[in-house]
């Protein structure tokens, strides 16, 4: 009777901490200037694109997850320097223009529909947060930008609708820290 009970005991405790066990631990994508977190290692790539200021370096670091088994379709960072003459979140006359104009354009390249908007920072440094309706209603994308000095940091889940607000976008969006 012992040796069942402490069968079940084991059982019991077994099934309790499985339940807290961290079921996909996510990768740590580590700069010299910031942190975040992504289900897997993201495909780094580098894209020049042509600019009203001229010639823009874009770093890209994309996490495909349309092959199932994820709530999001895509995560994605994406960083651009400008140049400082131009752009820096210190110039803040400017910042209101800069970020109409850096989500008018993000939305209008995705052929989307503005849902959201709102003004929110980091470490101090300005941003902006928002929703996208994408493909007429097939999902959403959610997308956070930061202006650090001169350097834009782009944040991007893209979800079915269903699935929008779902856990593991709102833990790879939270989980972007900036180092001092």
């Amino acid at each position: 009777m012992k040796q069942i009970r402490n069968v079940i005991a084991g059982i019991t405790i077994l099934l309790f901490t499985m339940s807290f066990k961290n079921m996909g631990d996510w990768y740590l994508f580590d700069s010299k200037e910031f942190s975040i977190e992504f289900p897997k290692k993201p495909t780094a790539s580098t894209q020049n694109v042509n600019s009203a200021i001229g010639e823009l370096k874009m770093d890209m670091f994309m996490y495909d997850a349309s092959n199932g088994g994820d709530d999001n379709v895509l995560y994605g960072l994406v960083t651009s320097v400008y140049p400082d003459s131009l752009v820096n979140s210190d110039k803040t006359e400017i910042l209101s223009t800069f970020f109409r104009n850096s989500i008018d354009g993000a939305v209008k390249n995705v052929q989307g529909k503005l849902l959201t908007e709102k003004t929110i920072e980091i470490n101090g440094f300005p941003g902006r947060e928002i929703k996208v309706d994408y493909q007429n209603g097939l999902a959403i994308i959610k997308m956070r930008m930061y202006l650090v000095h001169n350097k834009m940091i782009f944040l991007q889940t893209i979800t079915e609708t269903a699935k929008d607000d779902n856990a593991s976008a709102l833990k790879f969006h939270n989980s972007f820290k900036l180092k001092k």
